[in-house]
């Protein structure tokens, strides 16, 4: 009876180290690739746009995305197909502003960071302005073609700067 709380203690102690050094062992032996562009499901991706446009009726089409995650920034990139009058509640609902497209907007917004894959061409569209906004803490640039009824989605969304001790610490890129 007289080893038992030792033996409790030992096993409470290194559990505690356990815990402790797992992380930094996990990170050391399996780093996080950085800089990964994974594709999603199509299904799963027309899914996320109908909740996301609010129109889960929509009847998105064609729908490729991919997604791209580093320690500084997520980035997502969306094609689709879509009725105009889902764009047009998007829009409203996160209060887009429409702004004038040129080259370097669609250098820096468009295809700043841009997936190695064959279907991301908004240049496609051509369109002459482009959609603008943030939507809880998440940049949207969205470019659409009523005409053809087809869109292009870019999101991006920052790492959320970590407060120690009053100071406010960036993560370095």
């Amino acid at each position: 009876m007289k080893y038992i709380l030792p033996i409790v203690m030992a096993l409470t102690i290194l559990s505690g180290i356990t815990f402790a050094i797992t992380p930094w062992a996990l990170d050391y032996f399996f780093p996080f690739k950085e800089n990964v562009i994974r594709d999603a499901d199509s299904e799963v991706a027309e899914d996320a746009l109908g909740r996301w446009f609010l129109s889960p009726n929509a009847n998105f089409m064609d729908v490729e995305a991919a997604r791209q995650q580093s320690k500084v920034r997520s980035t997502a990139w969306f094609i689709f197909k879509v009725k105009r009058d889902a764009v047009e509640r998007f829009i409203g609902s996160k209060k887009l502003k429409q702004l004038e497209l040129n080259e370097e907007v669609m250098s820096t917004t468009f295809h700043s960071n841009t997936p190695p894959r064959d279907w991301w061409q908004p240049k496609a569209l051509t369109r002459t302005s482009y959609f603008k906004g943030v939507d809880q803490g998440r940049e949207l640039a969205l470019i659409y073609n009523a005409d053809t009824q087809q869109g292009a989605l870019v999101t991006t969304i920052a790492a959320i700067p970590i407060k120690a001790a009053g100071q406010t610490i960036q993560p370095k890129e």
